[in-house]
C-alpha cells in the first residue's frame, strides 16, 4: 500500500479548498498517495482524517496572520486566510499529538514556527534588507540562490554539509526561532532556510520549494524520499 500524505490547502472565505498540483506531483514522484485535507472546524473529523494519513505536508501560500504570534499586522504584510490559519494550526497540533511525520514548505515553515511559539519577519525587504532576492524573478522551477547547509543536521545527512541551490518565493521568514526547532540551513544573508524538530518526532521544514525541483535536482528529491521513508517506518 502506498504511503498516504495529507496536504494542507488554500482555504477561501467560503471554505472552498485548493491544493497546488506541484505538491501532488512531487509526492507521486516518490510513490506516495496525496490526500487533500478539507476545511472543517471539528477536531474529531480532523483526528480521523489525520489517523488515515501516514504523514502531513504543510504547503506554501499566503502570509500567516501576525495575531497568531502576538503582533499587529503591518501594511507590508501580505494577504492572509483566516480559515486556513485556523485549519493548519489545528492540524499541526493534532498531527503532533498523533506523532505523525511532518514536512513543511515555504508558508509551512512559517506556520510551524508560529505554532511552536516563534515569530516572523512580516516583510523581508523592509525589515531585513538583503542583496538576495527572496522573491525571485527567475522561473518557478529554477534555483536562484545558495543556502549553507549546517553540519551534523538531518539535511547534511541528505545533501552533505556545504552549499546547495534553492528557489525562493517568499517575503516573510523566521525571525525568532521557536523552542523545539533547530536550524539546518541559512541563506548567505543569515535568513533561516530550513529547520528540524529537536524531539524524536519527524519534523522538517524548508523555506524554499523543493517540490518544484524534485525531478531535476537529486538533493531536493531526497527531501521527499526521506519524508516518505519516515512515514513508512512509522506505518509498519
Amino acid at each position: 500500500m502506498k504511503i498516504r500524505i495529507g496536504i494542507t490547502p488554500d482555504v477561501s472565505n467560503d471554505h472552498n479548498v485548493v491544493a497546488f498540483g506541484t505538491y501532488v506531483k512531487a509526492l507521486e514522484c516518490v510513490d506516495a498517495l496525496p490526500i487533500v485535507l478539507p476545511y472543517t472546524t471539528k477536531d474529531e473529523t480532523l483526528e480521523e482524517l489525520i489517523a488515515l494519513c501516514d504523514g502531513i505536508l504543510f504547503t506554501g501560500g499566503v502570509d500567516v496572520d501576525p495575531k497568531h504570534y502576538g503582533a499587529e499586522k503591518k501594511e507590508t504584510c501580505g494577504d492572509v486566510e483566516p480559515y486556513r490559519d485556523e485549519l493548519e494550526l489545528k492540524v499541526f497540533g493534532l498531527a503532533r499529538k498523533a506523532g505523525k511525520p511532518i514536512l513543511a514548505i515555504c508558508r509551512g515553515i512559517q506556520l510551524v514556527n508560529v505554532a511552536m511559539g516563534g515569530t516572523l519577519y512580516q516583510d523581508l525587504p523592509s525589515e531585513a534588507p538583503s542583496e538576495i532576492a527572496h522573491s525571485q524573478s527567475e522561473g518557478k522551477f529554477e534555483p536562484s540562490h545558495w543556502v549553507q547547509v549546517l553540519a551534523d543536521t538531518p539535511l547534511s545527512d541528505l545533501a552533505g554539509a556545504g552549499r546547495m541551490v534553492a528557489n525562493s518565493f517568499h517575503h516573510q521568514a523566521i525571525e525568532r526561532l521557536a523552542d523545539g526547532l533547530a536550524v539546518m540551513a541559512v541563506a548567505d544573508d543569515g535568513i533561516v532556510e530550513a529547520v528540524y524538530g529537536t524531539d524524536a518526532q519527524y519534523l522538517r521544514a524548508y523555506q524554499w520549494h523543493p517540490e518544484r525541483l524534485v525531478e531535476t535536482h537529486p538533493q531536493h528529491r531526497a527531501i521527499f524520499e526521506d519524508f516518505i521513508r519516515a512515514c513508512r517506518e512509522l506505518a509498519r
